[in-house]
């Protein structure tokens, strides 16, 4: 076993590892990349580590043996020695790690790691673990035993000791009144010091000093990115606040966190207490607050010390002034440094742009800085419609309050309404600092990658001259997101206005029109977009055939099919009883249908709703309840109510499903027509219909979760609107998925007298 790693099975597995001596078990799965980049390094320490057991176990081939043992993730390495676990870890490791991992288990005290495991099984019953003083208590946050004396209000007083549920000892502190003050020292389990430092009314002051152990250890040091090359760590407090972190290897040489190697020689000009930010490859001075956060002035430059920027900070975030080299940024070729104020993060005040020599190129008023809630709640996103004239007086009165933010973007909306982009290219020419073409694209992509999600960022990109047509239309989709189309139409439109070559954008417009129930101009948009992006084409088509189908009587327009055995003949429930689930879809559908015409203008012309079925309650509508009941050993929950509040797009869903059911369940009555039922008779296929709604499902969820990995390949599967399963696009699966529930729950509740309504919580399952 020496020269390679040997492959375990079910029947050798215990022989090999409760053997006398170590044994190292990588459990791996032929599907797990990592597993397969870990195989060879694992591989070839085995002649390195000749002393140590090493073996392999396919999870897959292996299934039940891997569950009894607890393998959750793949890699994981499960250690033995003379028999007993001693310690287990997942995810790959390098060869360096692999070997530190090898070596330490070496070290392992059986013994010791028995007694351990005692003490943990002591602490898990509430007793005490041997070596602990009576009178400890447990504390289940910090997860360890404490013992020392209180004063008069029964606070902590004087020298504290706190042990691990094993019965390790892990701190030794002085306490005053409840709070640590003086000296502390903390350790790895084998009794070495892991920290040690001093508190002054309860903040760490002075140096705090981490070191590292050769032995297996809960004390946290080579974290986020630490390597193991670094053995001790200096982090300098000042009153709670981190002042400089010093890394060292085990020579005492300092070396930089994440690789271990000797740290750069400072440019002797930088100030001495600048620190290399090894992830950035810059140098840093920067001080921080009590939270870790950046507060007072920060100041950064490159690797050879050039300046780069600098910052006044308050708690986290930028607030005064501001200074940044920024050559090749601006429109203006002189300009080498730009520089003014900032207010949370953004940008305000005046703002000057300077040459090599720091004299003014360029000056401009960037307005106020306005906040997230603040331009969440702006007018300039309501999605009520204004004229051209109404957005250019809402924006006059942003610009004379020196909103200027809010000015341009209302301009958007009186240019989108107006189709002339002209105000906003001028607006947008004199309020904005003025960037090169490609970094202003830069900046606006940036932000909508990083802040897209958020409205005062991109409205700060904006005045710092990011790409306007980028940020509008990101706008757009986020307006879109939060139910407001009609705003993320005007902003789209700007955007088009601004960059008419963007082909790209009609997908934009046509998601926002899908919520606008436009379903006529998606379709142009649609056949617009294939002649340079046919996917996308496709999928804008299918989308909306998919929201706004044809409401006709869907079921049995097909012979159902299934492979499903143990079919139902015929439905279990009363005609009583389906006459009134009848009466429940119409319910549902009239209100869902009479929610989505008020969204239109009075007197429109919806053309995709389905038709009016008042026909089909000859009483009015029914009500709809919300209950619980007990069927059975099981309590469900009944709900037939509706939320009418939602996006166009998930009523649409909503409203598909019951359609779905609606003429599946008039169908399995023998009906071919939107007719209230009086007779129940059954077609010959009904069990065939019955179970082609649950396999489907089946297939959808499975095609939704799984993606690539399920059965249903590209060109297989059953049309949705067209198109095979295995080519629908992720976000169209969910919406077959939801479709074939509704239409599952429904045969489900009508085969089965006992069930109480389709709605019910349990019959939605696969």
């Amino acid at each position: 076993m020496a020269g390679a790693p040997v492959e375990l099975s079910p029947e050798d597995y215990k022989q090999v590892t409760q053997r006398p001596g170590m044994c190292v078990v990588d459990f791996w799965a032929s599907w797990c990349e990592p597993c397969q980049e870990f195989a060879p390094i694992f591989e070839a320490a085995a002649p390195r580590f000749a002393d140590i057991a090493l073996a392999r176990l396919d999870t897959e081939a292996h299934e039940e043996l891997s569950e009894s043992l607890g393998i959750e993730s793949m890699p994981t390495l499960v250690a033995y020695k003379d028999g007993l676990e001693v310690h287990r870890v997942s995810g790959a490791l390098s060869a360096e790690a692999l070997d530190l991992l090898l070596t330490r288990l070496r070290a392992v005290d059986v013994a010791e790691e028995k007694r351990r495991a005692a003490n943990r099984e002591r602490t898990e019953a509430g007793k005490l673990p041997s070596g602990i003083p009576e009178g400890a208590t447990w504390d289940d946050g910090d997860g360890e035993w404490s013992f020392g004396p209180t004063d008069s209000k029964g606070r902590p007083h004087g020298p504290w000791r706190y042990w691990r549920a094993d019965g390790t000892l892990c701190n030794e502190c002085i306490m005053k009144q409840g709070a640590p003050h003086g000296p502390f020292k903390r350790f790895h389990e084998d009794g070495a010091v892991s920290q040690e430092g001093a508190f002054e009314q309860g903040q760490l002051h002075g140096p705090r000093t981490w070191l590292a152990s050769e032995h297996f250890t809960t004390e946290r040091m080579h974290e986020n990115g630490v390597s193991e090359r670094v053995r001790k760590t200096v982090m300098q407090y000042d009153h709670g606040t981190v002042r400089q972190v010093l890394h060292f290897d085990g020579a005492g040489q300092r070396v930089l966190p994440t690789t271990g190697e000797p740290y750069p020689t400072r440019p002797p000009h930088l100030p001495e207490d600048t620190e290399l930010r090894e992830d950035l490859g810059q140098w840093a001075k920067v001080t921080l607050n009590a939270d870790g956060e950046r507060h007072g002035l920060a100041r950064f430059w490159d690797s050879q010390g050039q300046f780069l920027w600098e910052a006044e900070f308050v708690d986290g975030e930028r607030h005064g002034r501001y200074r940044s080299r920024a050559e090749d940024e601006y429109a203006d070729f002189r300009v080498h440094f730009d520089e003014g104020r900032m207010e949370g993060d953004l940008v305000c005040g005046e703002w000057s742009l300077r040459d090599s020599q720091r004299e003014v190129v360029l000056t401009r008023d960037l307005g106020r800085a306005q906040d997230e809630r603040t331009l969440e709640r702006s007018p300039v996103f309501s999605n009520l419609a204004r004229t051209a004239e109404g957005w250019r007086e809402v924006a006059k009165e942003a610009r004379a309050d020196r909103r200027y933010r809010e000015a341009l973007l209302a301009t958007a909306r009186a240019c989108a309404t107006s189709l002339d982009a002209q105000p906003l290219k001028e607006g947008l020419e004199e309020l904005t600092l003025p960037r090169t073409r490609d970094s202003a694209s830069e900046l606006a992509d940036d932000v909508v990658e990083d802040e897209g999600q958020a409205w005062a960022p991109m409205a700060d990109a904006l005045m710092r001259g990011g790409e306007a047509a980028t940020i509008l239309r990101a706008y757009a989709v986020l307006l879109d997101q939060s139910n407001r189309p009609r705003a993320a139409l005007d902003f789209v439109h700007a955007a088009m206005l601004l960059a008419p070559e963007r082909k790209a954008y009609l997908f934009t417009r046509g998601l926002i029109l899908l919520n606008l129930g436009l379903a006529e101009q998606v379709r142009q948009d649609a056949e617009g977009l294939a002649t340079v992006e046919p996917d996308t084409a496709r999928f804008l088509g299918t989308y909306a055939r998919a929201l706004f189908p044809r409401f006709d009587f869907w079921a049995g327009q097909e012979p159902p099919r299934c492979t499903y055995d143990g079919l139902p003949e015929k439905p279990g429930q009363s005609l009583e009883a389906i006459q009134d689930l009848v009466r429940k879809y119409a319910t549902r559908l009239q209100a869902m249908r009479t929610a989505l015409l008020q969204r239109f203008k009075p007197g429109a012309a919806v053309s995709w709703l389905p038709p009016d079925l008042s026909g089909l309650l000859d009483k009015g509508p029914v009500k709809l309840e919300q209950f619980e009941r007990e069927l059975g050993d099981e309590q469900v929950e009944v709900d037939e109510t509706l939320d009418l509040e939602l996006g166009l797009a998930d009523l649409a869903q909503m409203l598909r499903g019951d359609w779905s059911a609606l003429t599946w369940l008039l169908w399995s009555c023998g009906e071919t027509a939107l007719r209230m039922p009086s007779r129940i008779a059954p077609p010959a296929d009904y069990g065939q219909a019955a179970g082609q709604a649950s396999q489907r499902l089946w297939q959808s969820r499975d095609r939704r979760i799984r993606g690539g990995a399920s059965p249903t390949k590209a060109g297989d599967g059953f049309l949705f609107e067209g198109v095979a399963l295995g080519d629908l696009h992720p976000s169209l699966v969910s919406i077959a998925e939801r479709q074939y529930a509704e239409t599952q729950a429904m045969f489900y509740w009508l085969n089965d007298p006992d069930h109480v309504s389709p709605w019910q919580s349990n019959l939605r399952g696969s």
